[in-house]
């Protein structure tokens, strides 16, 4: 009976700290994860609406401007502001706009994740691209 006597309260002490102990990197874990499926919903709607823009502009000029635009655009919507996109846009034909080619544009998304440095790199690139075909019926 001593020996449960000495052990009162310990259960409740040893609850708190694994709860301590597992919550924290827990938590810090989620939230880079967070960052990083932002980041990924960034890039893959910036893709998709930068492509969009990019084919139904009148020249190469003003469709790399409207491609930069998109992508800032999307970026800002998702509160991604901690780190420029990147936009690169490949075209199959040239001039990009020819009627039936294929336009491609990439965007690469720096993430600084907030991790110790025992997890390994705090750095993430998270790459999207979206390709769409210029219409044929297009003017040249």
């Amino acid at each position: 009976m001593k020996w449960l006597e000495q052990q009162e309260g310990n259960v409740i002490v040893e609850f708190i700290g694994i709860t301590v102990a597992l919550l924290i990197p827990i938590s810090v874990i989620a939230n880079a994860s967070l960052m990083v499926a932002n980041a990924y919903l960034t890039t893959d709607i910036a893709a998709r609406n930068a492509a969009r823009a990019f084919v139904i502009s009148s020249s190469d000029a003003s469709g790399r401007r409207a491609v930069n635009a998109a992508a800032q655009l999307a970026a800002r919507d998702f509160n991604s502001s901690d780190s420029a996109v990147v936009t690169n846009v490949l075209c199959t034909h040239n001039p990009c706009l020819s009627p039936g080619g294929y336009v491609t544009v990439r965007i690469d998304k720096n993430v600084n994740l907030n991790l110790p440095r025992v997890f390994g790199p705090r750095t993430v690139v998270v790459t999207s691209h979206h390709t769409l075909v210029v219409d044929e019926l297009r003017a040249p």
